[in-house]
């Protein structure tokens, strides 16, 4: 009997699978600290005296001056967001608070302060 109770349970399951959760219910993590970091903020460059407008979307895309930002996200924590361009150098952006505060720039090794918001 407890034989038959078996192959009943696991026959069950093949006709009547778990139940996975549809897309829109399981969370992404990356996207939700991505909310920390989206906005438009402006960064004063201070040895050519220009301000840059700097767009980061909710998708973690990044905009310096209206231009897209070719590369991707390689890193994002309450703390930092990481972002390697095509040239292979490391943006990073800093947040306090829930607040982005600081840009590092590799390319330039140069760090920016954010002025928030633009």
């Amino acid at each position: 009997m407890a034989r038959f109770n078996r192959l009943k349970q696991a026959l069950s399951q093949l006709v009547h699978p778990k139940r996975e959760p549809p897309i829109h219910e399981i969370s992404n993590p990356a996207l939700e600290l991505a909310e920390n970091f989206t906005g438009h903020y402006a960064f004063l460059d201070e040895q050519t005296n220009k301000s840059h407008q700097l767009i980061i979307g909710p998708d973690l895309t990044i905009k310096i001056d209206g231009r897209a930002l070719p590369g991707q996200v390689i890193g994002v924590t309450t703390s930092a967001l990481t972002f390697l361009d095509h040239y292979g150098f490391q943006l990073i952006i800093t947040c306090e608070a829930g607040v982005p505060v600081s840009v590092y720039d590799e390319a330039e090794d140069a760090t920016y302060q954010i002025i928030t918001p633009e």
